[in-house]
């Protein structure tokens, strides 16, 4: 890709999204950067297994929904399928556009050149400094999830056991897998049963790696597009303290050429300012444009798994179970935290450029240069949200929102269920699918 040469040095010491880059590599959503022939044969073949396993598993959980009559395997049945669902979706999406979402971390170079312009040579080590966090973030991300992962797999083992049954029950039972999966067949030996078994703890952490993966790639994103808002906030501030002793200069009546000069230098400066600043608002833009449809599917995900998680929490059958619901809620709703936190974090720092404008004497620089940063004030006050369509803003206000809506629908469900309502419902659909 010709945006991989933005700037080679800029891009060698700042490692811009290298670890969520890689993860998504391994989801088979990025190719390989070394693209022969026999390269895209194998990197195609590998993307289209991933592309079976989740599309299989998310089928066969989808008629599994339909054809049973407990409560408690509808519930645990939803609860993973959404996160199938969504999960196969941002993949596909991913997949579909890749070359506009690795962009994104290419484009961070041609940020930080430009903010080079106006901070000076030492940008690079500012940049790499205030990304050493990402990694931190990334990693304990994928580690909680992968936790939650491993309790919903041993769960069956512990709370199902095979106990007095027989071994065809044990083997047919959704509740003895990980997966709560429809069973087209019909298992009655015990290497069938484990071959099942390891099939579903391959999807599941298939899943939460292609789940989480994306995530810590739109989460470097923001962060990192919040570093080059501290670099130019700083570039600023610097400006700001140059034209101060400028001032102080010429009132001690030093030569007023010398003066002149170091201003014009300032005012070079903050020319570059303005131009780090569109660099800036264009590329949380298309972080908006790209990550929309997906925030929205991540919102639809999250209210509907948790809402069921919490009432399988009530009907759960032992210790173990409970443990890897409540893994799975913690997880669930960390992970719509984190979003709106990004989404707030982007806000704040967009908002703090403003700040950063008015300690600026701009009323004393030149009209062309304080047109520019007029405009840059203008765009500051009004930051750029990333929303889901436009219809869900990640923000702390819409966590807020999130966690409402979520008691909300959790207490509906249990007054259906102290109704008997629910059972009646999930006979009716049963009726309807036979």
């Amino acid at each position: 890709m010709k945006s991989i040469r933005y700037n080679s040095i800029t891009y060698k010491n700042c490692d811009y999204l290298s670890f969520a880059y890689n993860v998504i590599q391994w989801i088979g959503v990025f190719p390989p950067s070394d693209s022969t022939k026999w390269t895209r044969l194998v990197f195609n073949f590998y993307r289209a297994i991933i592309f079976i396993i989740l599309t299989l598993f998310t089928t066969l959980m989808t008629v599994q929904m339909f054809v049973t009559t407990e409560l408690t395997i509808l519930a645990r049945t939803i609860d993973i399928w959404t996160m199938f669902f969504s999960g196969l979706y941002k993949w596909i999406y991913m997949t579909v556009f890749n070359w506009e979402f690795s962009h994104l971390k290419f484009s961070l170079a041609q940020l930080q050149t430009q903010g080079s312009k106006a901070y000076g040579r030492s940008a690079d080590v500012f940049t790499a400094d205030y990304l050493k966090q990402t990694k931190k973030i990334s990693y304990w991300y994928l580690f909680s999830g992968f936790v939650a992962g491993f309790f919903i797999i041993v769960s069956p083992l512990l709370t199902y056991s095979k106990g007095d049954r027989s071994n065809f029950q044990y083997y047919n039972d959704p509740k003895s897998y990980p997966l709560s999966c429809w069973i087209p067949f019909t298992l009655n030996e015990n290497w069938m049963f484990l071959t099942i078994f390891i099939c579903h703890s391959i999807a599941l952490a298939l899943i939460v790696l292609v789940y989480l993966g994306i995530d810590t790639y739109f989460f470097g994103a923001i962060y990192a597009v919040g570093g080059q808002i501290e670099l130019l906030n700083t570039s600023l501030n610097n400006n700001e303290n140059n034209l101060a002793q400028f001032e102080n200069v010429s009132c001690t009546n030093q030569t007023s050429v010398y003066t002149e000069k170091q201003k014009m230098r300032c005012y070079s400066t903050l020319r570059e300012c303005v131009k780090h600043h569109i660099l800036v608002l264009d590329y949380i833009k298309n972080i908006r444009k790209l990550f929309s449809t997906l925030i929205l599917v991540d919102y639809v995900h999250g209210i509907t798994s948790v809402t069921f998680a919490l009432f399988q929490l009530t009907i759960s059958a032992s210790v173990i179970e409970t443990i890897s619901v409540i893994c799975f809620i913690f997880v669930s709703v960390w992970h719509q935290y984190l979003n709106n936190f990004f989404g707030e974090f982007i806000i704040q720092k967009q908002l703090s450029v403003c700040t950063a404008l008015y300690n600026v004497p701009w009323w004393r620089c030149d009209k062309r240069v304080r047109q520019l940063l007029t405009l840059m004030i203008l765009r500051s006050i009004k930051p750029t949200l990333i929303t889901g369509y436009y219809m869900y803003k990640l923000s702390y206000e819409s966590f807020i929102s999130f966690v409402k809506a979520l008691y909300t629908y959790y207490m509906i469900f249990l007054d259906m269920r102290s109704a008997s309502l629910l059972p009646i419902l999930a006979t009716i659909l049963n009726t309807k699918i036979l």
